[in-house]
């Protein structure tokens, strides 16, 4: 579909070539911008008469016609195609964001078993002493008589030199094992 601006330039130069092409102008009591003496009819010509081969070389010559005055006795009312305003819609593009499927983890309750481990008591019993009465048949004593003491010697132990230093301690503290 053409635009405003693209009709308007055929209706332009239509007008513009069909008295350039006819070779005769009309003549009105108003003058339009093409009756100049430097008009467009100036620049066209044919290809075939003006084409002439000079020593393989092509020279173009522009031929200027000569330019008639054709009174206008009557007006006809001939149909002009004017450029007239449409409106065209302008449609403007918006990407409208389509859904895709994406994949999310969607938390649900999921039923775990649980196992619960109920300890079982076991009830050891705790050895005790028990006092019990045991019949022993017990000899009773009978009279003795002491002839003689014997020592008997008990061997003792030797003694060991134990050197005590000035700066040991000899006793635990945790806190300071060396004395100044």
């Amino acid at each position: 579909m053409k635009t405003v601006a693209q009709i308007h330039v055929m209706v332009v130069l239509a007008t513009a070539l069909t008295p350039a092409i006819a070779g005769y102008r009309y003549s009105s009591f108003h003058n339009s911008p093409y009756d100049d003496e430097d008009s467009i009819e100036d620049n066209i010509s044919l290809a075939s008469e003006s084409d002439e081969i000079n020593q393989n070389a092509i020279v173009t010559h522009s031929q200027k016609h000569a330019t008639y005055s054709v009174p206008i006795y009557q007006k006809i009312g001939v149909p002009v195609p004017h450029p007239i305003p449409v409106a065209v819609p302008q449609y403007v593009k918006i990407n409208v964001p389509q859904p895709y499927p994406v994949q999310v983890n969607v938390e649900q309750p999921i039923k775990v078993p649980v196992y619960k481990i109920v300890p079982k008591i076991i009830e050891r019993p705790v050895p005790y002493t028990v006092e019990k009465s045991y019949p022993v048949e017990v000899e009773k004593p009978f009279p003795v008589e002491v002839l003689k003491k014997i020592e008997v010697p008990v061997p003792k132990p030797y003694p060991v030199p134990v050197p005590i230093y000035r700066h040991v301690t000899h006793k635990e503290n945790p806190r300071r094992t060396w004395r100044w």
